[in-house]
C-alpha cells in the first residue's frame, strides 16, 4: 500500500514544481524574469533544507511524513487566491477572463490601463488567424531533426548536459550523509549551498555569457569532486568545504541549463525538445541513488564518476554557440543561424 501511494503521489505531483516555475515566470515582466526564475529555483533548495530539519527533529518516519504532507492541503486554497496566467488565457483566446485579470492586477497595484493598451494586449496578431492554415505545410519535429544537422547535434548534446547535472546534483545530496557523523546537518548544508549558486547564475549569466557560465560551473564542480577523493578523512572541515563547493558549482549549472537549452531551440519545437532533454536527464537522477554502494569497492568511485561526467559535459558546452544578446529563435532557420555572425 505504501509503495502504491508513493507511486500515485509521484505520478500526480511530478509536474507541480515545473508548473509553479512557469506560473511564477509568467507573472512578472522581462526585467524581473531572471530574478523570479532564480527565486523559484531556490525554493526547491529551501524545501530540501526544511525536509532535512523535519527529518532531524521529527521521528520516527511516519510522523515525519505527516508533518511534511498535512500542510500541503493549504495549497488547495491557491485555486481561489491566485489568478490564472494571462499568457495562458491569451493563448487559449479567453479574452474576457484575461481582461478581468488585467483589471484586477491594475487595481491591486493602483495603476490604470488605458483602453488602447487593453485592446492592444487582447487583440490577437494577424498572423494568429492564418497560423492554422500554415501548420499543415510545416515539417514535423522528427523530419526537421534529420534535415538539420545543426539541430540534430544539439538534440544529441543537450540531454547529456541534463543527465550529468541531475546525476551530480542528486548524487552529491545523497552521498553527503556520509561526510560526518551528523548526517542530517550534512544534508542540510549540502542543500543550503544551492541557494547562493542559483543567485550567482543571475549575476553572471548576462555578464560573461551562457557558455562560460555553464562550462565553468561543470569544470569547477568536476575539480572539487576529484580533489575531494584525495583529501584525508581526518580533515573533516576541509573535506566539507570542498564538497560544498562542488555542489555550489553544479547548482550554478542547474539554473543556467534551463535558459541555455531554451535559447538553442526554435519556438515551434522549444517545448518538446526542452521536455525531451529534461526527460532523458532523469537517467541521472535514477542512477544517482546507486552510487553510495560503489564506495564498498573504493571510496572515491562516486566522486570520480561525478567529476568525469562534469568534465565531459563542460567540454560539450564548447561545441554549441553563445546565445548571450541574441534574439530567442522563432524558426528553425533562426536557430541554425545562432553563432554564425
Amino acid at each position: 500500500m505504501y509503495v502504491s501511494l508513493q507511486l500515485l503521489q509521484t505520478t500526480l505531483g511530478a509536474g507541480t514544481f515545473s508548473s509553479a516555475y512557469i506560473f511564477a515566470a509568467e507573472l512578472v515582466g522581462p526585467k524581473y524574469r531572471v530574478v523570479a526564475s532564480a527565486t523559484s529555483t531556490s525554493m526547491f533548495a529551501v524545501g530540501q533544507v526544511v525536509l532535512g530539519g523535519v527529518a532531524w527533529l521529527v521521528q520516527p518516519w511516519r510522523y515525519m511524513i505527516l508533518v511534511l504532507h498535512i500542510p500541503c492541503f493549504l495549497i488547495i486554497s491557491y485555486y481561489w487566491i491566485l489568478s490564472e496566467s494571462i499568457r495562458w488565457l491569451l493563448s487559449k483566446q479567453k479574452y474576457v477572463e484575461a481582461r478581468q485579470v488585467l483589471e484586477k492586477i491594475a487595481r491591486v497595484n493602483k495603476k490604470e490601463i488605458s483602453e488602447k493598451s487593453m485592446e492592444g494586449l487582447l487583440t490577437p496578431p494577424p498572423s494568429a488567424t492564418t497560423s492554422d492554415n500554415l501548420k499543415e505545410s510545416k515539417p514535423g519535429l522528427v523530419s526537421s531533426l534529420f534535415k538539420s544537422r545543426i539541430l540534430l547535434r544539439r538534440v544529441c548534446t543537450t540531454p547529456i548536459w541534463w543527465i550529468t547535472t541531475t546525476f551530480v546534483y542528486y548524487g552529491l545530496s545523497i552521498n553527503s550523509t556520509s561526510l560526518s557523523d551528523t548526517m542530517y546537518l550534512n544534508y542540510i548544508l549540502t542543500c543550503a549551498i544551492e541557494i547562493p549558486g542559483f543567485y550567482t547564475a543571475v549575476f553572471i549569466l548576462d555578464r560573461i555569457g551562457r557558455k562560460p557560465t555553464l562550462c565553468g560551473g561543470f569544470l569547477f564542480s568536476a575539480a572539487c569532486n576529484i580533489a575531494f577523493v584525495f583529501i584525508p578523512s581526518d580533515l573533516t572541515v576541509f573535506r566539507m568545504i570542498v564538497y560544498l563547493a562542488g555542489k555550489f558549482g553544479i547548482s550554478l549549472v542547474f539554473t543556467s541549463l534551463y535558459l541555455f537549452t531554451s535559447e538553442l531551440y526554435p519556438t515551434e519545437f522549444r517545448h518538446s525538445l526542452l521536455a525531451f532533454s529534461s526527460m532523458i536527464g532523469r537517467i541521472g537522477s535514477i542512477t544517482a541513488p546507486l552510487t553510495p554502494v560503489l564506495m564498498d569497492y573504493w571510496h572515491g568511485i562516486p566522486s570520480m564518476m561525478f567529476g568525469g561526467m562534469a568534465i565531459l559535459s563542460g567540454l560539450l558546452v564548447l561545441t554549441q554557440p553563445e546565445t548571450l544578446g541574441t534574439k530567442m529563435p522563432d524558426t528553425l532557420a533562426e536557430a541554425e543561424a545562432i553563432g554564425r555572425s
